[in-house]
């Protein structure tokens, strides 16, 4: 919307044949000078509310991107290994209605979807509304740009994996309790083509950590970027990201006459996005010092759902004299290590049905 059309649509004139006489015979600072103070702050405010608008129809969607959010590094060597830790409600919820996406905001660090201090330096540095640059806005530009960063919080909904390495310690106290719960874990190439198969478009990339304050980097600075950046204190994480986008239920959008944006959004919780999972999980992965109990459990959730991948116990159960007391070298040094590790590991579902 250019001012000429602003002023059209402020003065409740749709008639073309207006903005062709303000076109033709005066030119944008004259008509400036004619409009009365209430014409001029109904037009800023219009504005305000075309462009909070526009962002809804901007985020409703996957844009395309030139620059796709980063991958993890791949090694032509060995698939790179995702995982998700799920109590056992969850693991449910996995197989009978697929992957939960959460919403953006629902998550407890606030600066989910948030922008770095250099990208909210140069907002005001470039300063984007130049037409009005000898008759300020009658708002606050934070409010403007505070409103859109809401907008597009509550319209990303992500699934957070953990990627690359063996299980963590840290993740199996944070997401079981007491052994109630599972690792389900796959590959890298087979998530992302259960999500080429979805029937939601959904980017995948790992998160990169910086320092959101006091830094001069300038980083997440557009609307899917800032979705794969977190603080750099949860760069343990090691996070796989999956994004998708959903329209908002609801928005009542105000600009009043004293400048304030007043925005009340309606949007869901989240979503559970449809997977097949024996096509899905390539491995389960048992809490450490799991109980016959609670193993027996999962072996029968998966022989209800047909789920035939392999049930291995965890890397923090195995005993230290488990590889052969050997030295094995050469090529196959390697798939020797392996093959005992996994017979330490596995699960004889035929004992727990």
């Amino acid at each position: 919307m250019d001012y000429l059309d602003a002023v059209v649509e402020a003065t409740g004139e749709h008639d073309s044949a207006l903005r062709e006489v303000l076109q033709e015979d005066h030119d944008e600072e004259e008509v400036r000078e004619f409009l009365s103070d209430a014409i001029r702050s109904k037009i800023r405010r219009d504005f305000v509310a075309s462009r909070l608008k526009q962002t809804v129809e901007d985020t409703a969607t996957v844009p395309d991107l030139d620059d796709p959010p980063e991958l993890p590094e791949r090694s032509d060597e060995e698939p790179i290994l995702v995982r998700k830790y799920l109590d056992l409600s969850k693991f449910v919820s996995l197989l009978q209605d697929g992957i939960w996406f959460s919403r953006l905001d629902n998550f407890d660090d606030d600066y989910e979807g948030r922008v770095s201090d250099k990208t909210v330096r140069h907002r005001f540095d470039k300063w984007e509304y130049l037409e009005f640059e000898d008759d300020p806005p009658p708002y606050d530009l934070r409010q403007m740009y505070a409103a859109e960063d809401e907008i597009l919080r509550k319209q990303s909904f992500v699934s957070c994996w953990r990627y690359g390495g063996e299980e963590s310690a840290v993740f199996w106290n944070a997401y079981i309790n007491d052994g109630n719960g599972v690792a389900v874990e796959t590959t890298l190439n087979t998530l992302s083509s259960a999500m080429e198969r979805a029937d939601r478009e959904v980017l995948i990339g790992k998160v990169n950590y910086r320092e959101y304050k006091g830094s001069d980097e300038r980083f997440a600075a557009n609307g899917v970027d800032r979705v794969f950046h977190k603080r750099i204190a949860f760069g343990d994480e090691k996070e796989l990201r999956l994004l998708a986008r959903q329209e908002l239920n609801d928005l009542d959008l105000e600009v009043s006459e004293t400048g304030d944006i007043d925005m009340e959004l309606e949007a869901d919780p989240g979503f559970n996005l449809k997977v097949d999972p024996e096509d899905l999980i390539e491995r389960i992965i048992l809490p450490p010092d799991i109980n016959d109990r609670q193993l027996t459990q999962v072996v029968q959730l998966m022989e209800y759902h047909d789920i035939t991948a392999e049930i291995w116990r965890s890397m923090l159960d195995v005993s230290p004299g488990t590889t052969a007391p050997i030295q094995v070298t050469g090529d196959d040094a390697g798939k020797i290590a392996r093959d005992d590790m996994r017979h330490a590991r596995l699960v004889d579902k035929s004992e727990y049905w």
